[in-house]
This record gives C-alpha cells, sequence and structure tokens, in this order.
C-alpha cells in the first residue's frame, strides 16, 4: 500500500488485521536457498545474501538469539515497524512503513515458518514472506548462528524479491539500494541490541 501521506495508526492496525494472501507462489523457499537454489527462484527473482560477523561466544549468540526473536533487528531509525510487539512466531503479521519519493508504503508480511533450536542449539532463524499490499513480492530470511569450533557469531539474511507494483519497477534501481541499505541497517541493530 502506497500513499502520498503518512497512514493513520487505524489505517495501519487494520492492514495487520485484515492482511490478506501471500503475494508469491515459492512459500518457504528460502528454507532452500543453498549454494544452488531452485532454478525457478533464480530466473524469477532477485537473490540476495547478506553475512555479519557479530562477535563471539555462546553469551552473545544467547543474547542476539533473544534480540531477533524480539525483532530488535527491526529497530532502525529511518523504518517504522508495527506488529512486533509479540516475540516471533509462525503466521504473525507486521508491517513495514518507510517513505521516499514523496510516498508512504506500508509493506506487510506474514512469519512463514521459524527455525530454532533448542536453548543449547546453535541457529535461530525465521523467514517472512510479502503479502498484497506489499511493494515487492518475494521471501526474506533472518538467522543468528553460533559457531561451536570458532565461537563466532554471525547474522545472515537470505531473500528472493522483485517489483510487486509499477512504482517499485519504475524506481527499481533506487528499490535495491534500499534493500542492501535495509540490511546493513538491521544487522547495526542486531549488534547495538545484543551487546
Amino acid at each position: 500500500m502506497f500513499r502520498t501521506r503518512r497512514p493513520t495508526e487505524e489505517e495501519i492496525a487494520a492492514r495487520l488485521t485484515s492482511p490478506g494472501e501471500f503475494s508469491y507462489p515459492e512459500v518457504g523457499a528460502t528454507n532452500n536457498l543453498g549454494p544452488s537454489p531452485p532454478e525457478s527462484i533464480v530466473a524469477t527473482y532477485d537473490l540476495d545474501r547478506h553475512e555479519f560477523p557479530i562477535g563471539a561466544g555462546r553469551d552473545l549468540f544467547d543474547r542476539a538469539r533473544d534480540s531477533l526473536l524480539a525483532w530488535r533487528h527491526f529497530e532502525i531509525p529511518w523504518l517504522e515497524f508495527h506488529g512486533g510487539s509479540a516475540p516471533v512466531r509462525t503466521d504473525q503479521v507486521v508491517a513495514t512503513l518507510v517513505s521516499g519519493a514523496g510516498f508512504w508504503f506500508l509493506n506487510p508480511c506474514r512469519v512463514v515458518y521459524t527455525e530454532l533450536t533448542p536453548d543449547e542449539g546453535d541457529i535461530a532463524a525465521f523467514a517472512y514472506g510479502t503479502l498484497s499490499g506489499h511493494a515487492e513480492c518475494g521471501e526474506e530470511r533472518f538467522q543468528v548462528s553460533f559457531n561451536r569450533n570458532t565461537g563466532e557469531v554471525d547474522y545472515k539474511i537470505s531473500a528472493f524479491s522483485r517489483p510487486a507494483i509499477l512504482l517499485a519497477k519504475l524506481g527499481y534501481p533506487f528499490a535495491r539500494k534500499l534493500q542492501r541499505r535495509f540490511a546493513e541497517a538491521s544487522a547495526k541493530a542486531l549488534v547495538r541490541a545484543a551487546t
């Protein structure tokens, strides 16, 4: 949903409670974006992978995992995040609100899956997918991992997306730049929250 004015809190709440359907058919495909992703994804979408080292130690991993599941990686100054008052869970609906080029974009998503190993595990991850009305269509996976051999803690974002509305198609270079900017800002937010 895009507008020339900021949506009201009531409009945002209404969007979260009546979110619509997924806007792409490959729901859950970020769980299979290894070195050789499916050809249907490669041929149809832009594929992004970002990896950020955030430090070392099991304590840092625990804090980073808890921060990830509390949506702290969305504490970005230029982005409003809605629907994340509860910890991450499957089917949870959230939305980002950003402004640019004189427009406001409310981008709804639904959590597709979570991958949470028990408390002593080494990975915490989840993915959310775009819903109808989002400027893009696709899916994004957020993961914090702990390497038991080296003690390193990493934050990874894997995504596939393509423009879903005409304005996103016309502003394709800007949209791609914004996606890269989000990845870097998200990593910084997670580091701030976990350290």
